[in-house]
């Protein structure tokens, strides 16, 4: 294809990239579907929690850590006590085995009073060492499990002056809180005690013992084992040897200024950057009246930064009183949500003015009156970076003492919190920047003042393809933004070798969830979903109300304004006939902004008015229509009924400039979110594009969400999600039409028809209700070419559609769209599930395992379901038997009250929180002498039996450390040792998750529907068909596969009723390729 003349329409979400390859003219504007595609890929974060993919390993290896240095203090007590002559590790080896010891709680408090000997006093300092108490590693702990820990030491602080106890063993060994048990359980902190306490007993045992006439303990020993006791590393230093991890983790991860590339970016919580953060701010607040906006002026600007450093948090009300802002005067931008009052929505819009320094003011000033007004910028950048950097508290001592602070301050400043992210700029490039930003310049042109390049790039070098990593790489931060950058380029990529040429332009969309934390996206979520339900319960109104068979989007929005409205034209205010309101030509849904000028299509931008009105109208604003009288009535309607703030800064905007009409239309064309911004720029400063002086310079364009929905909406373009992954390709083909053309060719539209508009009867696009003037459309019959162009019948049709394209491009290469899935290949991860059951029958598939009393249930016949050996102990079975039956068999109300054992007389015994039960387990892995579950299974490995069919092996992370692969094939419903034994020669391939394979039944294949609300046939029936597999079962011996678009899936296929099964390869393009016959890869 080379010389073809290509641009190309991305649409990028948290999971996927869509994508659109437009054949263009000499001009640059679309004319055909060259390809479309959709490129799925798992986000990268735990799904349920949105946690990082790491954190478990995390985890781990910090427990491994702690395990080994708990190991290692345990050798270097033993080793201490054989060098001080007090025992051996063999000697204390024999004397664990013998038994029959004195309870350790008590032996602690009798070498108070006592000499002991010196086998006894090694127990002591073996158990100190192993319970050596709390302290946290971080300045402050008064939130998450360190605050309980905290908590529940001070408990102990408390609870042992209030009993007089000299230690902390005396107080275990004595007080009744501790009779039934001295260690803590699932979320119960009782016995939590301070690393202090412990040293102290430890202390005070050698003191003691040294009294009662113990030669051997020494004060050199007693401080040599002390050292042992309280050895611990801090944050700042982790780990130690050639560890990755060693030294200050947060440190090393401080990426470099964007100006200044030597320099280090500043600490967010810094003083400079925290003011030039400030200065933008201001200098971005922007005042409206008469249909004017102005910037605040110089005196204003120094009021406001004034207020700043008095008080942490500014509110717009708060500065109207500060400026003494008439009510005529307003905010621009102001978010007012429903039913609120203007002064309500400016008392919440607020931004935090300084928070750091103001926390940094309050502790300072405790020790000297207005101390932070004598320190010096650098001083304050100082002890901020010094709290951002530095968790451990001798460490952050030592960096405030060299910036020259006194103890008092350094102990003021370390019990301070919420020091920890980092800015985009170093403390250099935001000095540099700061007097251009006092004179009230914007960001970019204090950049430029400053001799900086405001956009930062563009110098290098531009290449055939995007290069997958570069140094602007870093400033992406979320691993899932990350993938979804990555997997973008690699589309890009794609394309642009398939096509053998440089794209003319490329346009992106990016999903608003794509810049979101993942808390945020749940919201989003919940919203989308009641705004969903509320639409509904709309339509069914409409429906039951006014009888509308089927009711459309429009009849929608016109209901919900004339709710709104209460029921009047929010032009003349005459009452409007409900009886009337969804015939033609009554009234129209009118965009108070005209569309033309401002491509705002929000609701915040629609009023419901007669036909006759929009008429008179027409495009102009409505206070530029309404005149005399109507022109007082409607102000004053607007003012009392309109309780959206957007919408009534619209109803009453007399005027609106050039300026300001170029204003609303960038905001409303273009994408301006952070992520958007750097693939704009990435694209841009890294991709060579088609060399053409009739395309002009500008070749990478971010376009709205708004306005392409806007676009689908009037082309007729319906998309249902449930109903699979193609509708990604769709929106990639309207953002790839979203062209600088197209937008003046709408804006030419709405320029002389504002008003109605009437969807076609079967969807096809949209015209004027009175001229009769089609909506504009990329190209003649763009719909229906898209729509063929995502069927699964592709290709003749075309001819007739596009002729003057399809003739040139031709069809005969033409495919149905494939979603390509990235492949999921990871091996690692953790070999076992953590709970470590007992092998009760491992080779008929039996664990034991405990489970809490508040989880037993009772099976069909009355007895407990799953217990282990009832027989045992079967007064205890009985007993919690008849209480579970007391309670219906409910086991959380029988036992939500301890439960204690009943001895033989009757009597209560002991308290039981746990007993043992059976479950059923296929393949466990040995753990500690006894199993654990499998975790991930990683792979199935497919064999062929000729005469007896396909069989396949599950391979687990615990399978990727054995020397040999497992050879056992699943039977279903048969415990592993009836499995059926594999041959070598019969394996034909591997299947990892998102693998595709072609499978031919016996019979036929019965899909059903992914999605509940899909509005596909929810059964679909077919002899052999391309899916992706997605697992294995081990119990039923099935797997679960799914269609390339995630419409369709059959949860349990069994392989042995499939005539033939293939493996292929999908490329990120969606090209789909056979893989011949492969050797069995081995993982060591």
């Amino acid at each position: 294809m080379k010389n073809t003349l290509y641009g190309i329409g991305l649409d990028i979400g948290v999971a996927s990239v869509g994508w659109a390859v437009v054949g263009l003219n000499g001009t640059g504007e679309p004319v055909g579907l060259h390809r479309l595609g959709v490129r799925i890929f798992d986000k990268a974060e735990q799904p349920k929690t949105g946690e990082s993919l790491a954190a478990p390993r995390r985890m781990a290896r910090g427990m491994r850590r702690r395990l080994r240095r708990k190991a290692l203090r345990r050798a270097d007590v033993y080793a201490l006590l054989e060098r001080s002559g007090l025992s051996t590790r063999e000697a204390l080896a024999q004397m664990f085995e013998a038994g029959g010891l004195e309870d350790i709680y008590a032996l602690r408090t009798r070498a108070l009073d006592e000499p002991v000997g010196k086998a006894e006093f090694s127990r002591i300092l073996l158990h100190l060492a192993q319970r050596r108490g709390f302290k946290s590693n971080r300045r402050t702990a008064s939130d998450g499990e360190d605050g309980r820990l905290l908590a529940a030491v001070n408990e102990n602080r408390r609870r042992m002056a209030q009993g007089g106890w000299r230690t902390v063993g005396e107080m275990l060994y004595r007080h009744e809180a501790f009779a039934l048990h001295k260690r803590n359980k699932a979320d119960d902190y009782l016995s939590t005690v301070g690393r202090d306490m412990v040293a102290e007993e430890a202390s005070l045992l050698f003191q003691r013992q040294r009294e009662l006439g113990c030669a051997w303990a020494t004060p050199e020993l007693q401080a040599e084992y002390l050292s042992i006791l309280l050895r611990q590393r801090s944050f700042d230093e982790g780990p130690g040897g050639d560890s990755p991890y060693g030294g200050n983790q947060v440190e090393k991860m401080v990426g470099r200024c964007t100006f200044e590339p030597d320099e280090p970016r500043a600490a967010k919580a810094a003083y400079s950057f925290e003011y030039f953060s400030l200065l933008q701010k201001i200098n971005h607040i922007r005042l409206a009246e008469n249909g004017e906006t102005r910037p605040l002026t110089q005196p204003q600007r120094q009021q406001l930064l004034s207020l700043a450093h008095k008080t942490p948090d500014m509110s717009l009300a708060r500065i109207r009183k500060e400026l003494a802002l008439p009510e005529t005067v307003q905010f621009n931008g102001v978010r007012c949500r429903a039913n609120e009052t203007l002064e309500e929505s400016e008392k919440k819009e607020k931004f935090a003015c300084l928070p750091a320094y103001h926390k940094m003011r309050k502790a300072l000033g405790g020790v000297v009156k207005g101390r932070i007004s004598s320190l010096s910028i650098s001083q304050r950048d100082a002890a901020a970076t010094a709290l951002s950097l530095y968790k451990n508290e001798d460490t952050l001592r030592a960096k405030l003492t060299e910036a020259g602070f006194q103890a008092p301050e350094i102990d003021a400043l370390a019990g301070l919190t919420g020091f920890s992210k980092f800015g985009h700029l170093s403390l250099k490039a935001c000095r540099k920047l700061i007097p251009h930003l006092e004179q009230g310049l914007t960001y970019d042109q204090a950049c430029s003042a400053a001799g900086y390049d405001f956009k930062g790039h563009g110098a290098g070098e531009r290449a055939f393809t995007l290069p997958a990593a570069a140094p602007e790489m870093e400033q992406i931060t979320s691993p899932v933004v990350r993938r979804a950058v990555a997997q973008t380029i690699k589309v890009v990529n794609g394309i642009i070798r398939e096509m053998d040429a440089s794209p003319a332009w490329v346009r992106i969309e990016l999903a608003r969830e794509l810049s979101k934390t993942f808390g945020e996206r749940q919201e989003m979520d919940r919203s989308m979903r009641e705004n969903a339900a509320k639409n509904e319960r709309l339509m069914q109104e409409l429906r039951d109300t006014f009888h509308l068979l089927s009711p459309t989007g429009q009849d929608l929005v016109k209901y919900r304004l004339w709710k709104e409205q209460d029921g009047v034209c929010a032009y003349s205010l005459q009452r409007l006939d409900v009886e009337q309101l969804f015939e033609p030509g009554y009234v129209d849904v009118d965009h108070i902004v005209p569309y033309s000028l401002s491509f705002d299509d929000r609701r915040s931008n629609k009023v419901l008015v007669l036909s006759s009105e929009n008429r008179q109208k027409g495009n102009r604003l409505p206070l530029q229509y309404l005149q005399g009288k109507r022109r007082e009535d409607f102000i004053v309607w607007t003012n009392s009924s309109v309780h959206d703030y957007r919408k009534r800064q619209n109803l009453l905007r007399e005027k609106l400039s050039d300026d300001e009409a170029e204003g609303f239309r960038q905001r409303n064309l273009q994408d301006t979110q952070h992520m958007a911004r750097f693939l704009y720029n990435y694209i841009s400063d890294h991709l060579a594009f088609a060399q053409s002086e009739a395309l002009g310079k500008k070749r990478v364009f971010a376009v709205s969400g708004a306005v392409t929905s806007h676009l689908r909406k009037r082309w007729g373009l319906s998309k249902v999600r449930a109903d699979g992954d193609l509708h990604h390709a769709l929106d990639a083909a309207v953002v790839a039409c979203t062209t600088d053309g197209m937008i003046r060719r709408i804006s030419g539209y709405y320029g002389h028809i504002e008003g109605e508009y009437f969807q076609d009867a079967d969807g096809a696009g949209s015209q004027h209700a009175r001229t009769k003037e089609r909506f504009p459309a990329p190209w003649p019959r763009f719909r229906d070419e898209l729509i063929v162009r995502l069927s699964e019948q592709p290709g003749e049709p075309l001819l007739d559609i596009n002729p003057a394209f399809y003739c040139e491009y031709g069809t005969e290469h033409i495919r149905p769209v494939f979603v390509s899935r990235m492949p999921r290949r990871k091996v690692t991860g953790p070999s076992h599930k953590e709970t470590v059951k007992g092998a009760a029958a491992a080779d008929e598939g039996l664990l034991t395992v405990r489970k809490a009393l508040t989880e037993l249930k009772l099976d069909k016949d009355g007895e407990i379901k799953d217990y282990y050996m009832p027989s045992s102990d079967t007064l205890l079975y009985e007993a919690l038997k008849a209480q579970l039956r007391r309670f219906g068999g409910d086991g959380k109300k029988a036992f939500a009250e301890p439960f204690y054992k009943p001895k033989a007389d009757g009597t209560p015994g002991p308290l039981v929180r746990k007993v043992k039960t059976t479950e059923k387990a296929t393949l466990t892995v040995p753990v500690h002498g006894g199993a654990a579950s499998n975790d991930t299974m990683v792979r199935i490995d497919v064999f062929f039996m000729p005469g007896d069919g396909y069989y396949w092996v599950p391979l687990y992370v615990a399978d990727t450390l054995k020397p040999e692969l497992p050879n056992r094939a699943v039977v279903a419903h048969k415990p592993y040792s009836e499995w059926q034994e594999m041959r070598e020669e019969d394996f034909v391939f591997s299947l990892y998750p998102n693998d595709l394979v072609y499978v031919e039944h016996k019979s036929e294949l019965k899909f059903t529907v992914q999605n509940a609300d899909s509005t596909l046939e929810k059964t679909r029936t077919q002899a052999s068909a391309f899916v992706y597999f997605v697992s294995g079962g081990i119990s039923g011996g099935t797997i679960t596969v799914r269609t390339h678009d995630n419409s369709y899936g059959i949860p349990s296929l069994g392989l042995k009723t499939l005539k033939s099964l293939c493996k292929y390869q999908v490329d990120v393009l969606g090209n789909v390729f056979p893989v011949h016959k492969e050797t069995r890869q081995k993982f060591r």
